[in-house]
């Protein structure tokens, strides 16, 4: 996550392939983010006035749910906040592996009861759900999991609830803007590209190497990418590597994560880590410490 002004507080729970946070701002401000990876955002109090990639402004309250993908461009005006009334947000940060997996789930189930239609996350696209309780209502139960749940079947639960959450967005009638059948799209030199990137992390491809993975052109390469992630193959290499080097500092050194990922030196390790989470990777080992 990058932002322009530390003006929220932020609390944060991992499991293996995702992350819940609760911000918490009580200042006036007017701050931009972008995240590395796709979230969810419920509101729970106050008030924010947002635009995501340029559209009009909006207001966002409590109740209400956003799905945003990775690297769009939240522009946040937070008009009433204060100690007395402090804005909290909700936002559970998912891997795009864990959302491909429960999409691909989904579409089995629909093939399985004689429905032909293919659907795919439309990542060019947000979504804001003004009235769907049922949405918030397995937000927050997702969020109690990451919170109060322990022990081996935790990662589990959390993937589990994440999977009602998406068929939840689905019941709430979002499906123009989630979803869109794509039968053209393809998915399987696509899939053979993401493939690659998470099977080795540490590798460094070009864009003609991963063009021959995919057996199409460059170009048609960035822009079926483009329309599956809504992000280049680059940019999801560096999240998909973030996001292992999380999972390894678990029981392993910040040296030998940096160099198994094939970062030239720690330094740089770090400094990408940071500015793709915001914390820097002794943090994350110190926090992981006090989890187990």
């Amino acid at each position: 996550m990058t932002t322009e002004k530390l003006v929220e507080y932020r609390t944060v729970q991992h499991s293996s392939l995702s992350e819940a946070s609760v911000y918490m701002t009580t200042d006036l401000a007017h701050v931009n983010l972008e995240f590395e990876n796709p979230l969810i955002c419920s509101m729970q109090t106050g008030c924010k006035i947002m635009r995501i990639n340029g559209s009009e402004a909006f207001d966002f309250l409590p109740g209400e749910s956003l799905l945003i993908n990775s690297s769009m461009k939240l522009d946040i005006l937070f008009p009433e906040a204060s100690p007395e009334r402090p804005v909290e947000c909700v936002v559970i940060e998912f891997d795009y592996a864990e959302l491909d997996s429960i999409v691909a789930r989904i579409n089995e189930t629909m093939e399985a009861k004689g429905y032909h239609q293919r659907m795919e996350l439309d990542w060019n696209n947000f979504a804001h759900l003004r009235n769907a309780p049922a949405v918030q209502k397995q937000i927050n139960r997702a969020i109690s999991y990451y919170k109060d749940e322990v022990g081996p079947l935790r990662d589990v639960l959390i993937e589990a609830a994440h999977s009602e959450l998406v068929l939840r967005l689905l019941q709430a009638q979002a499906t123009e803007l989630l979803f869109t059948n794509r039968n053209n799209v393809a998915d399987t030199g696509v899939n053979a590209v993401s493939e690659a990137i998470r099977s080795k992390p540490e590798a460094r491809y070009s864009t003609e190497s991963l063009a021959q993975i995919a057996k199409m052109s460059e170009a048609s390469l960035f822009r079926h990418f483009k329309a599956r992630y809504g992000i280049t193959p680059a940019k999801f290499a560096r999240t998909y590597r973030i996001r292992r080097a999380r999972e390894m500092l678990i029981d392993q050194s910040i040296t030998s994560v940096a160099y198994a990922l094939g970062f030239a030196d720690v330094a740089h390790f770090s400094r990408v880590f940071r500015q793709s989470t915001g914390e820097t990777p002794g943090k994350v080992k110190r926090q992981n410490r006090m989890d187990s």
